[in-house]
């Protein structure tokens, strides 16, 4: 059993993604930083991804009532066992009344505690993702609760080998990778060079529905567009012209085209982007992105 002494600013349970609930309005919620989930389960022990705490901005502070391991992954909170500095990348062993805390982010956004044979927590509709906007899913933590662990088994400590998703810098920018959006044709031939050659902002306004944004506003389409489904990381164009990213809690439908959207690898970057960081955007194939996502899953196959 762990308690949470101190909920952080916004930590939630979260799983692999929930799909097929569209046709009810209900995206697929699930990580934000989808590579530093993994890494997290990966050191905790686990041969496949189990639900987790996914960390905002500020780590909760807990206290564990009975001996695990857990997995540390993502934004850099500067963990702490007791007094103990944590190191990063390995398995952190936990005895019963330590306590787990840290500060807020000192990079990145979010981080990740996987625990030893993952949360005990009830599945719905196969994951235990909380769906942040609605509440269904797996919750949002708050001081008090207490979280049942799954019993220990034996298991051989973990390091973590070297991550081939870091992200990519173009001067001191972050380069989220693209592919040309379904609606591409409804807006002026320039649009998308306008797109991949500005510099945005990422603002305060941002959440697990969709990343906003503040920068070069893009011409509008030429022609109107009725609601269509939508996706994470797709680029939305709203009225004002300032491209959003959906995230994922992302509405299942949307009436703003899409110019472009976000390739896969670069998923755990887009979910790491601090309010006031700055982005650019680059073009790739299809092909190359699936290429770029096949290494990563390679990557995480050999991995375990």
């Amino acid at each position: 059993m762990v308690r949470v002494l101190d909920a952080g600013f916004l930590t939630t349970i979260q799983d692999r993604p929930r799909h097929g609930l569209a046709r009810y309005g209900l995206s697929e919620a699930g990580p934000m930083a989808p590579s530093s989930y993994l890494e997290a389960n990966y050191l905790a022990g686990n041969e496949e991804a189990l639900p987790t705490l996914e960390i905002t901005m500020k780590p909760p502070r807990l206290l564990f009532h009975q001996a695990t391991v857990i997995g540390l992954a993502g934004a850099d909170f500067g963990w702490r066992l007791d007094s103990r500095t944590l190191p990063t990348g390995q398995s952190i062993e936990v005895r019963a009344g330590s306590t787990l805390q840290g500060d807020y982010c000192r990079s990145g956004l979010r981080g990740y505690i996987a625990f030893h044979g993952g949360l005990a927590v009830a599945r719905w509709q196969g994951s235990a993702a909380t769906h942040v906007q609605s509440g269904l899913g797996g919750r949002r933590l708050e001081r008090g609760d207490e979280l049942a662990l799954h019993p220990r088994s034996t298991m051989a400590l973990r390091v973590l080998r070297e991550h081939a998703n870091s992200p990519v810098f173009n001067g001191q920018y972050k380069v989220l990778r693209v592919v040309d959006g379904a609606h591409l044709h409804l807006f002026p031939a320039e649009a998308s060079s306008l797109l991949s050659g500005a510099i945005y902002r990422v603002t305060e306004q941002s959440s697990r529905m969709a990343l906003r944004l503040d920068g070069l506003a893009l011409p509008n389409p030429t022609e109107p567009l009725l609601s269509c489904g939508a996706w994470q990381g797709a680029i939305q164009i709203p009225p004002s012209g300032i491209p959003q990213i959906l995230g994922a809690d992302h509405p299942a439908t949307g009436g703003y085209p899409i110019l472009a959207s976000v390739i896969r690898a670069d998923f755990e970057t887009l979910g790491q982007l601090r309010p006031r960081e700055e982005i650019r955007f680059g073009r790739v194939s299809i092909e190359t992105a699936r290429q770029l996502f096949r290494r990563q899953d390679e990557w995480w196959k050999a991995l375990r």
